[in-house]
């Protein structure tokens, strides 16, 4: 079975409720009944996907990332606009967003890690094609 990961519209998902987040706004209990429910949806949805990780291939995984990478800083700024709030008022929509955030920052890891392991041997790959034609090696086509 193949698994498509839809991480990044999650991800978007999310954003989109993030960046519409306003200090100042009016009509913030309309706002966090809307936004808090929202991104745990897309914390749930995204540490779901967490499980297939191990299913997915480093070419698959470095896709996911490519579309992750744009939207990083955009998220780390949002996370240094709310990671400092006291006011109690915020303090549910804080920890909700934090835990995206940290979600986030995990799957990215994750993924990094399987794009890295993948790399090492494309890096190595021309030198051992180069020892294997070598004519000290010839009797390894006999395997």
């Amino acid at each position: 079975m193949v698994y498509n990961l839809t991480s990044s519209t999650n991800i978007f998902e999310s954003l989109s409720v993030l960046s519409s987040f306003n200090l100042a706004e009016t009509i913030w209990e309309k706002y966090e009944k809307f936004a808090v429910p929202k991104i745990e949806e897309s914390t749930l949805k995204l540490r779901g996907t967490l499980y297939y990780l191990k299913d997915i291939s480093p070419k698959e995984a470095n896709k996911e990332l490519k579309m992750l990478n744009p939207i990083i800083p955009i998220l780390c700024k949002l996370r240094s606009m709310i990671e400092p709030i006291d006011d109690r008022e915020f303090h549910n929509f804080k920890i909700t967003a934090m835990e995206f955030f940290d979600t986030v920052d995990f799957f990215q890891d994750n993924l990094q890690d399987i794009v890295s392991v993948h790399s090492s041997y494309e890096i190595s790959l021309p030198a051992l094609s180069e020892d294997w034609n070598s004519k000290e090696d010839q009797h390894w086509d006999n395997y």
